[in-house]
């Protein structure tokens, strides 16, 4: 249920970049575009590392730049056994590699607001495995998003959209890397949504505005986060319901499939949950 929705304009913002040179590994991104990082593959001996792990549950609070936080799906926990077989992040991008309106590929990602609350909005954000942590980087490099919580979704059917917008983003490394990517958070703030109790998905996916930037030829993959033995690292708030994401992308043909299950987006193997988050508070 839903008390308010809002929708937010395009605002220009400077955003933070740590500067990274395009990845020399197994990819080759000028190739036909593929859904999963592991089509990209085979990756025989990932290389996977973590040296700064920004986000601080512990004082609940979640994204980067870190906020009170609502709802975090946790760390990309990648199963380094399973590749090549195993999937460990979904498309998640408008850019000239997959374009689309008002994405070219976008990764939903479930989370529940608990019988009884209501939760007051103010940002999104997802965890992006990237070539490039900014798609128009020019003389200011510019970053945008867009983002919806939609509730009802099932396959096939977007259900319907609680709030959805264009914003301004910033795009900040984590510290991860994997698979010759590097993670960045690319989060919005500044919205204004009131959610009570139900059921939920969000995407923020972020967008390519200028086609002649060079770097809009980068590419976007939503983390994964394999639940091996335990919660995920730096999760909070309500656990995300595992194997309950969708991906929808007319680039690739589908709308609103399920990321799990052996005709799912992730063939059966891996995609168990996805790292995005919430930022807010709860008012009751």
């Amino acid at each position: 249920m839903v008390t308010k929705t809002v929708e937010s304009g395009l605002i220009a913002l400077a955003a933070v970049l740590i500067p990274f040179a395009q990845p020399v590994a197994a990819q080759d991104y000028k190739g036909t575009p593929k859904a999963t990082v592991q089509e990209y593959g085979p990756f025989k001996n990932p290389q996977y590392t973590n040296r700064n792990v920004i986000v601080e549950n512990a004082a609940g609070r979640c994204g980067n730049p870190a906020g009170t936080c609502l709802f975090y799906g946790g760390d990309f926990t990648p199963n380094l056994l399973g590749p090549p077989f195993l999937n460990n992040a979904l498309a998640n991008e408008s850019t000239t590699v997959i374009p689309g309106s008002p994405y070219g590929a976008a990764t939903w990602v479930p989370f529940t607001v608990p019988a009884g609350d209501t939760w007051a909005v103010t940002g999104l954000f997802s965890n992006n495995m990237s070539t490039y942590g900014v798609l128009d980087q020019g003389v200011q490099p510019l970053s945008a998003a867009y983002w919806s919580i939609n509730e009802g979704i099932y396959a096939g059917n977007p259900g319907t959209v609680v709030a959805s917008g264009t914003s301004a983003a910033t795009s900040t490394a984590t510290g991860r890397a994997a698979f010759g990517l590097t993670e960045f958070t690319v989060q919005v703030t500044g919205l204004s949504v009131t959610l009570t109790g139900g059921s939920y998905w969000l995407a923020v996916v972020p967008l390519c505005t200028n086609t002649a930037d060079p770097f809009c030829g980068g590419v976007f993959f939503l983390s994964d986060v394999e639940y091996i033995d335990s919660r995920p690292m730096n999760a909070f708030g309500p656990a995300e319901p595992v194997d309950g994401a969708f991906f929808d992308s007319a680039f690739f043909g589908v709308t609103f499939e399920p990321s799990n299950g052996g005709a799912g987006a992730c063939a059966g193997d891996g995609c168990d949950a996805f790292s995005a988050g919430i930022l807010g508070k709860k008012e009751r």
